[in-house]
Order: structure tokens, then sequence, then C-alpha cells
């Protein structure tokens, strides 16, 4: 998707972003509610405080992020803000807190891949016809709903500020402040700015992402096999 992609087929470009929103609304919203709901299982009242312990989207989608994953399939919330000081345990919480916004994305993903082999299963047997009518449309809202929430998670565990993985890394092996410098910020935009025009991380992360993918697709056919449901 893209300018180039509008300009030459409006109704198509169209149609692929409505295709694309009960994909991105769940993996933005339920990325940032599950930080909130983490900090605020670890005492920091902040979260709920400023409305952020819901899964309203309103008060999680930034308008910019939310056009931009739209256009070009790269986007963002607003995120969670939190108060430390109120952890018991700053470092071990602030990993938990980290990890919780690329956790739900991947439940999402796994959720989205049974759905997937549920859907293959039922087709196997003469139950739906995956090739045409709403069946058509629903595959390709499951497979969207699939890669943007793997996406989401490979990407955030990039160990460059402001991402999460930098926290994560940050947490078990750097040992700096638990926050990083607005000047490191910066950098690390500036840097995944970079990697992205550039296209350096695209090889990598669509490897990684092909091996969680083909590798949870098999294992849930595996177990289907195993249990004779196929």
């Amino acid at each position: 998707m893209g300018i180039s992609a509008l300009l030459n087929d409006p109704l198509g470009y169209l149609k692929n972003l409505l295709l694309l929103l009960p994909a991105i609304l769940p993996a933005l919203v339920l990325h940032e509610w599950g930080h909130a709901f983490v900090a605020t299982k670890l005492g920091d009242p902040t979260p709920s405080m400023l409305g952020r312990l819901t899964v309203d989207p309103r008060k999680h989608i930034d308008p910019i992020g939310f056009i931009s994953m739209l256009v070009i399939g790269l986007g963002w919330a607003k995120p969670v803000p939190i108060n430390p000081r109120y952890y018991k345990h700053p470092r071990r919480d602030d990993f938990f807190v980290s990890i919780a916004g690329i956790t739900m994305n991947l439940i999402q993903f796994a959720f989205g891949c049974v759905v997937l082999v549920a859907l293959f299963i039922l087709s196997a047997y003469g139950h739906v016809n995956l090739s045409s009518g709403t069946m058509y449309y629903v595959m390709i809202i499951v497979e969207n709903f699939i890669w943007l929430n793997l996406s989401l998670a490979v990407f955030n565990l990039l160990p460059v500020p402001p991402l999460d993985g930098y926290h994560v890394i940050n947490d078990l092996i750097l040992r700096k402040s638990l926050f990083a410098s607005p000047q490191a910020a910066r950098i690390g935009q500036m840097i995944l700015l970079a990697l992205l025009w550039t296209g350096l991380l695209d090889k990598p992360l669509y490897a990684v992402k092909s091996w969680a993918y083909s590798g949870l697709i098999n294992a849930l056919l595996q177990f289907c096999r195993t249990v004779g449901i196929v």
C-alpha cells in the first residue's frame, strides 16, 4: 500500500484499508492496554488515573500514527505514561511492563493462527469455501491480523530506544537508567528511520516473522493430526 496504489486504484486502495481496520485497532489498542494493565497490577496508578486502563480506542489511538499505519503499514499508538517510583522492584517490574505490549501482540498472533488453521480444516471438510464470497474477505482479515500483530511484536523487540526491546535488554543486561535520555531516544528514532528507509531491516525481520508463522502453523496442524481432528 502507498501513494502509487491510491492513484492507480482508489477503490481497491479503500477496500484494502477497510480490510486492515479489524487488525490495526486491536493490535495497537491491546498493546497499550497490556502496558497499562501490568503497570497497574504492579502498583503504578498512573495509567488508571489518566484513563488508559481501558480498551476504548479513543484513549489509545494517535491520529498520525494510525494514519501512518493505514498508509505505509508502520504506525504507533499513544505511549502509556508510567511512573516506576511506584514499583517495588523497579528493574524487574519495568521488564514486565515493557514486555506486556509485545506479549499482547503475540497472543493475538497466536489466536489468529488458531482461527486460520480452523478455517483450513473447515475448508478441507467442505464446510466453507475460502476462495469465494464472504469467506474470501474473512481470510484476508485473518491474515492481516496475524501478520500485523507479529510485525508489531518483532519490531518492538528491537533493542533501540524508545522501543520496548530497549527496556527489555536494558533491564536484563545493560542495567542503565530505566528510561533512555531524550537525546538517546532521538538518536534511536533516527537509527530506526534510517534502517526502515534503506530497507536493511526488511530481510531479517521477514525471516524472523516467517519462521514464527510457519513454526506455529505447523505446530497447530501437527496437534490437530495428533488428536485426530485431521
